[in-house]
């Protein structure tokens, strides 16, 4: 029971997993390890970023600290100073290196980081961290795409259908939400056009929390788009 299965990824998501993931399962995900410490990266680094904080991320969601995937959080496990010599801008032939290093930085998204989580792990901890997740005002996947053919797509819906989510709206007040269940309602948005400011950023118009949603306006957006959002859905509840 101690040996982790794993994953072998498909090549497309190296950059942000490296070749193979640990499956996580029930015992594992039980099991009370080492505390980590918030890691910093170094925002000149984009290779295996996700692999790197998925420990930490997976032990601030067992001990009910899930707040750390918001989006103003998840910027401070990256490092604002580069570990790069000031030498290297001052050569002015190095200009193009210059431009595609800017254009490689440190892409960590929480988007990333939680369809990771939940594309790792084994579907009885799938819902015991969806349980704990829901609990904060963050957007969660309901398609994903698969670490191990990137052709294929994996559809959470059945893992999110059962549990009944619980909160507390105001001291003394609260409010259970049977999702994907009469009368729950879903506000879908639908990109038309190429403008900058797509649906992402208007649906976040509407939410409580900044930056529900993975968009172009949350923090650290311009080091590039989430690797794995391509062809993924965001909801909420």
């Amino acid at each position: 029971m101690v040996d982790n299965k794993v994953i072998n990824i498909h090549e497309q998501w190296y950059s942000i997993l490296g070749e193979k993931i640990s499956l996580i399962e029930p015992y594992h995900y039980v099991k009370l390890s080492k505390i980590f410490p918030p890691p910093k990266l170094p925002a000149s680094r984009k290779n295996g970023t996700v692999i790197e904080v998925l420990p930490y991320i997976r032990q601030k969601v067992k001990m009910w600290g899930a707040d750390v995937l918001r989006a103003e959080n998840i910027k401070t496990l990256i490092e604002e100073v580069d570990d790069v010599s000031d030498e290297k801008f001052s050569d002015v032939e190095s200009m193009n290196e210059d431009q595609d290093f800017l254009q490689n930085k440190n892409k960590l998204s929480r988007f990333d980081c939680i369809a990771s989580l939940l594309a790792s792990s084994e579907c009885t901890v799938t819902q015991d961290i969806f349980r704990t997740l829901s609990q904060f005002p963050i957007a969660f996947p309901l398609i994903i795409p698969g670490l191990v053919d990137a052709n294929k797509f994996k559809v959470l819906l059945p893992l999110l259908i059962g549990p009944v989510i619980k909160w507390e709206m105001k001291p003394g007040t609260i409010i259970e939400n049977h999702l994907f269940s009469d009368p729950f309602k879903m506000i879908v948005a639908v990109r038309i056009g190429a403008n900058s400011l797509g649906k992402s950023t208007i649906l976040n118009q509407l939410m409580t929390s900044d930056s529900m949603f993975s968009s172009s306006c949350e923090p650290r957006a311009e080091y590039g788009i989430p690797h794995m959002v391509s062809g993924s859905v965001e909801f909420t509840g």
